[in-house]
């Protein structure tokens, strides 16, 4: 799809096109080249793009993307800097989202563009230490939220914490579950939402909420834009990759601490221990960081590590039970994961080979 409309600018007539589907196919390179130029790196997840070009010579002047509700790849030429061009791409793009059935938009950006983003409509929700501003349109809808959390509060000295993606739902996932409910009065589970794991969500859900169903003083919370997926995070304009995942980190846990665990009076957050991932050992290592140091009115937040559950000498993880999946090794699985998971997967690899069996 693709629509046009002309504004005139301070400049110059800019013709503002909206780009998706298989017309981003044939402007992806040159939007990309737009991008390089002004020293930004493409995002392959963006969906839809708005994008100004100058009519005088048909040259990309400014571009903001799409990828679901998340605000990408905003940048606007070094020339049409300071003028209207940059509030005409964002109130396009924002009406571009609510049409496409998105009721909040986010986006990040580095700490001195914020003011850009003010302009927008947008409003921070937390500042890293590295400079990264998470911001919102909508800041009803986190209160909102908060209000909902805040209804399934309980009683208690010791409130526990738990968020997982469950990629799928293993035997390591329950053990940990199982320690923190033996540990504290109440543990709340977080369920990561985006649609961008092997797993759909749903079937995420449904088998953790089936494999934790006996325990009493556990409560499962749907995902929510909250509870930040390093998949949607952005690298478009952080150079350093290394700072990448630390900086997705940072702004998880400073979600977590200012808002989520004020709103449930949740005092510690368990993870399982890392002897593998050197992703996931950094992101723990951030956790801390950011949880249990001093940091304004919010108090801090105990990170629990606990040791992986070990099966046939290594550690049980989802990524073990997919690679078994891949190879179709169906009984090793067996192993690994709950019934109810074991009963889905077998299901799930049998409709595949049927598949196979029917191409």
């Amino acid at each position: 799809m693709m629509l046009r409309f002309v504004r005139k600018t301070h400049f110059a007539e800019v013709s503002i096109i909206v780009i998706s589907g298989e017309d981003l196919i044939d402007y992806r390179t040159r939007i990309e080249k737009f991008l390089q130029n002004n020293g930004l790196d493409m995002d392959a997840r963006i969906a839809k793009f708005v994008v100004a070009m100058n009519d005088y010579d048909a040259n990309i002047v400014a571009c903001a993307g799409l990828d679901g509700n998340i605000v990408k790849c905003v940048c606007v030429d070094q020339t049409y800097r300071g003028s209207e061009l940059s509030l005409v791409i964002g109130t396009e793009l924002v009406k571009q989202a609510f049409q496409d059935g998105h009721d909040d938009l986010f986006l990040y950006t580095k700490e001195k563009n914020k003011q850009r983003f003010n302009g927008w409509g947008f409003s921070p929700l937390v500042v890293t230490k590295g400079g990264v501003t998470f911001m919102e349109y909508n800041k009803r809808k986190l209160e909102n939220y908060l209000q909902s959390l805040r209804s399934k509060r309980t009683s208690g000295t010791r409130v526990g914490s738990i968020v997982m993606n469950a990629n799928p739902f293993t035997k390591g996932h329950r053990y940990l579950v199982e320690r923190a409910a033996a540990e504290c009065d109440c543990v709340h589970v977080f369920m990561v939402k985006e649609d961008v794991s092997f797993f759909r969500y749903k079937d995420r859900f449904r088998l953790v909420k089936d494999g934790l169903q006996d325990l009493s003083n556990v409560i499962l919370h749907p995902g929510s834009d909250y509870i930040v997926s390093h998949a949607t995070f952005p690298q478009y304009f952080i150079k350093d990759k290394h700072q990448v995942n630390r900086q997705a980190s940072a702004v998880d846990a400073l979600m977590f601490r200012q808002y989520i665990a004020p709103a449930l009076g949740i005092s510690v957050r368990y993870v399982g221990s890392e002897p593998i991932d050197e992703t996931t050992s950094m992101y723990n290592c951030v956790l801390k960081e950011y949880l249990e140091l001093p940091m304004g009115s919010e108090p801090p937040v105990e990170l629990r590590e606990v040791k992986r559950l070990e099966c046939c000498g290594s550690v049980i993880s989802a990524s073990r039970v997919r690679a078994l999946m891949k190879s179709e090794s169906i009984r090793p699985i067996e192993a690994l994961v709950p019934k109810n998971t074991f009963v889905f997967i077998e299901k799930y690899l049998m409709t595949s080979q049927k598949q196979k069996e029917f191409l």
